[in-house]
This record gives C-alpha cells, sequence and structure tokens, in this order.
C-alpha cells in the first residue's frame, strides 16, 4: 500500500509540475516599443534603420511573437546578424541571428530585464523575412 501511495504522489506531483514547465518553454514575445536599431553582423556594415525599415521590422516582430523558448545554454557564435533596439525611454533589446553550416537559423531575443533570453528557431523564408524586412 505504501509503494502504491508513493507511485501516487509522483504522478499527482508531476500532473502538477509539467503545465508550469510547459509556460517555461513556449513564450509569446512582448514586441518591444523601438525608437530606432541598428544592424551589424557578418557582410553588413553597422548602420541605422530607416523609419520604414523599422516599421517592417515591428510586423516581422509581431508575425513571429509565438514559439519562443527559454535559453537554457551558451548562444553559437558567430552570429551572423545582430539588431539592436531603443525605446521611446532608453530601454533596449537585441535579436542576434544565428545561421549554421547546414542552414538551420536560431533567432536570439534579448528584452530588458528582468526579462529571460529567449530563442526561436527560424525557418528559411523566415530569415528571407527578417533580412527584407532591414533591407539586406
Amino acid at each position: 500500500m505504501k509503494r502504491f501511495s508513493g507511485w501516487c504522489f509522483i504522478v499527482a506531483g508531476l500532473l502538477c509540475v509539467t503545465p508550469t514547465l510547459a509556460g517555461v518553454w513556449d513564450h509569446t514575445i512582448a514586441i518591444p516599443d523601438i525608437a530606432t536599431a541598428t544592424v551589424q553582423g557578418r557582410g553588413i556594415s553597422s548602420r541605422l534603420l530607416t523609419p520604414q525599415q523599422l516599421t517592417k521590422l515591428v510586423d516581422w516582430f509581431k508575425a513571429h511573437d509565438k514559439g519562443w523558448e527559454g535559453l537554457m545554454e551558451t548562444p553559437p557564435a558567430p552570429i551572423a546578424m545582430e539588431i539592436a533596439t531603443s525605446g521611446p525611454n532608453g530601454q533596449q533589446s537585441s535579436l542576434d541571428l544565428f545561421v549554421s553550416n547546414d542552414g538551420t537559423a536560431t533567432a536570439y531575443f534579448y528584452a530588458p530585464k528582468p526579462a529571460f533570453p529567449l530563442k526561436r528557431h527560424l525557418s528559411e523564408a523566415d530569415v528571407k523575412g527578417l533580412q527584407a524586412a532591414i533591407g539586406n
């Protein structure tokens, strides 16, 4: 009987914890207020984005606001591109893009503290959309 009650306790604990853990792995990001943004990276000269590019960048964020997960490892290096943003109140965030040799891509999003860094796997179309948004 003790063995059975022990297993019941473990199963009940897992049922309570699993929904909580699921929330750790699937995030919807809050789109940052962007007043200015710069882009730099491999083959990209550091430059400010135009107002039109800022609008397209916000649209890209809105289209990709779901499916982010907590960053649990050190991101790989070197990154292909970094987009650093500043909000109207000076809060800074950044989006780093890493593209591996096999063509798979991952975005790393660093929002103002106290938010935790997040990552999201991107399709080739996602990367092309991001590049088009910033005029690259």
